[in-house]
């Protein structure tokens, strides 16, 4: 080896050192770092489930869009009638929870799963779980009305005997939905964003009587309507019977629209009342 390979090799070596001897001292300056207490997963899971349901009528509808009664009522009705069973794991009750802060704030999976203390995975295949289960209700939730006149009807003289075949109230409502991006155009709505344009009817005393999900934001109102009867559990109506619709519906069979160009909503015949028989029937019809 000569002079100028030895020399090499030392410089290499005493750097080497160099380097070492200031990694070490910086590992002795370092700052020891704490780790973080243990968190008991299970216990901090159900102390936030009971803040939610145990903290006041308010609190948890603010979480989960309803109050503790109703919830309680809803994990029963769905264990009684066997569409939802508690696993070694997650209970009926976390299930239920989980799914409805999810829907009632629009919350992804991973951000549900951190506050439960749950796998994004866990949290993806009890939603699924659960929304299978809410969608079987239908057929103990949702019926359509008799023939017998309703109550709200029949004892009250403004609307007996004109509207004594009414059997309920049609409208549409446009529910946000997240869709795909080749297909976002179809959704849009008037008002903006991605919506679905949703047909719901319901007799007086507030309960569902028929509800029609998945049309796009931008389909009309008639449109809906016209597929309605068409579907294999469509929208039936009694011989004679028919539900109260606003305008946007047109005129047909089974529906009964108020007059166009005529006064309807109730604020417009605040000053002053109906003037003529047109007027009285929107102002009865809304």
């Amino acid at each position: 080896m000569d002079r100028n390979q030895h020399h090499a090799i030392v410089r290499v070596v005493a750097s080497v050192l160099a380097f070492g001897a200031l990694w070490i001292k910086k590992l002795k300056t370092r700052k020891e770092i704490t780790s973080h207490p243990h968190v008991n997963r299970d216990y901090e899971r159900e102390n936030y489930i009971n803040s939610i349901l145990y903290s006041g009528d308010q609190h948890c509808i603010d979480v989960i869009r309803m109050r503790p009664i109703v919830f309680f009522n809803l994990c029963d009705i769905l264990s009684r009638n066997n569409l939802l069973q508690s696993t070694k794991s997650v209970n009926i009750r976390e299930q239920v929870v989980i799914f409805l802060h999810i829907i009632g704030h629009n919350v992804r999976f991973r951000v549900i799963g951190s506050r439960y203390y749950r796998s994004t995975e866990t949290i993806h295949r009890y939603f699924r779980v659960v929304l299978r289960a809410i969608l079987k209700l239908y057929k103990l939730v949702i019926r359509l009305p008799d023939g017998s006149i309703p109550s709200e009807i029949r004892n009250n003289p403004r609307f007996y005997p004109y509207f004594k075949d009414c059997i309920g109230a049609l409208d549409g409502t446009h529910v946000r939905a997240s869709v795909p991006l080749n297909i976002q155009g179809r959704f849009r709505s008037r008002k903006g964003g991605t919506t679905q344009n949703v047909l719901a009817a319901i007799t007086f005393d507030l309960k569902f009587s028929y509800v029609l999900a998945g049309w796009e934001g931008s389909a009309h109102d008639s449109r809906i309507l016209s597929d309605a009867p068409s579907r294999p559990r469509g929208l039936r109506i009694l011989e004679g019977k028919y539900y109260l619709a606003d305008a946007g519906y047109g005129i047909r069979n089974g529906f009964i629209t108020p007059y166009h160009g005529v006064r309807y909503h109730l604020k417009k015949f605040s000053a002053q009342g109906p003037e003529n028989a047109n007027e009285l029937f929107n102002l009865r019809h809304s």
